[in-house]
């Protein structure tokens, strides 16, 4: 018997060392969100099975945009029975820039051909589909994220997907969710997915999901990503940023909000946070609410 049990601990010992892949499965999914708000934040929330201990769970995300494609992400924090959430930063005011694919034959433009330029672009080494991009720019700040497939986009066909690019009234944001280990290295990964971001979308947080909003932790994916804001996010609520090292330091180009963030009345009450639940509500309005936040020109 005696001999059983030291047999049990050293198997159980060899199981700990394992690496946390050869545990068991790690499965992360990312739950649809409806809208982000224009100027405000949003919520982004996840579904982990079999987590590990010593990980991290992270919400990715960028900007549709026609040159930037790297990444950022911010932590999320669990909510119970495997769900975590993410706060967006605030959503810059910026338009979708339309590119048609041209037939270089007759030179004439196909149907849904700004639809077939994206689908032409994602599926390219070059990201340009019609030469006429500036590929230095696209080199500096794509060489990381073009890696991350657009699940997405196979959900449409041309027609629904032209469609849903000219009823857009702003860059949508793209995001996926993931788990690390203490090391940073990738665990586990959600499809990417997007979503419209609106004038008339607003999201309900709750006063922990505010203060975290007021107090993000930014992380980078690329090295140009340093002394440069959040791409197409705004700056207010960015007080700290974690580079691709892991290293975290201060954001050096938000100190001016974060003095006027220290300047507003306290958002969170003595046990609120202890108080209620955490899900966020997304409530979409036929007119658009007056702004929550100045949006840069």
């Amino acid at each position: 018997m005696w001999t059983l049990k030291l047999s049990v601990a050293a198997l159980l010992g060899g199981l700990a060392s394992l690496p946390l892949a050869a545990q068991g499965r790690i499965e992360i999914t990312a739950e649809p969100v409806e809208c982000l708000p224009l100027g405000d934040n949003g919520i982004g929330w996840a579904k982990v099975d079999n987590n590990q201990p010593d990980t991290q769970t992270r919400l990715y995300f960028r900007r549709l945009n026609d040159s930037v494609e790297d990444l950022y992400w911010v932590p999320m924090k669990p909510a119970g029975n495997g769900r975590y959430w993410g706060i967006f930063p605030k959503a810059e005011d910026n338009a979708l820039k339309r590119y048609d694919i041209v037939e270089h034959r007759e030179n004439l433009k196909r149907e849904n051909s700004w639809a077939e330029w994206w689908r032409v672009k994602d599926a390219s080494d070059d990201r340009n589909p019609n030469r006429d991009l500036d590929q230095d720019l696209i080199r500096e700040r794509a060489s990381q994220g073009k890696l991350e497939k657009r699940d997405w986009l196979a959900e449409m066909d041309d027609d629904q997907f032209q469609k849903w690019l000219e009823q857009l009234e702003n860059e949508p944001a793209e995001y996926f969710t993931a788990v690390h280990d203490f090391k940073g290295q990738r665990l586990a990964q959600s499809p990417t997915m997007a979503a419209e971001v609106r004038k008339n979308c607003r999201v309900e947080l709750t006063p922990e999901q505010r203060g975290l909003a007021d107090n993000l932790v930014v992380g980078e994916t690329a090295y140009w990503q340093r002394d440069q804001n959040v791409f197409h996010w705004l700056c207010e609520g960015v007080v700290s940023r974690v580079d691709p090292n892991n290293v975290v330091r201060g954001d050096s180009l938000c100190r001016a909000c974060v003095v006027a963030w220290w300047k507003k009345p306290a958002l969170l009450i003595p046990g609120a946070l202890a108080a209620g639940g955490i899900a966020g509500v997304v409530l979409i309005d036929r007119d658009p609410p007056p702004p929550a936040s100045p949006v840069n020109p």
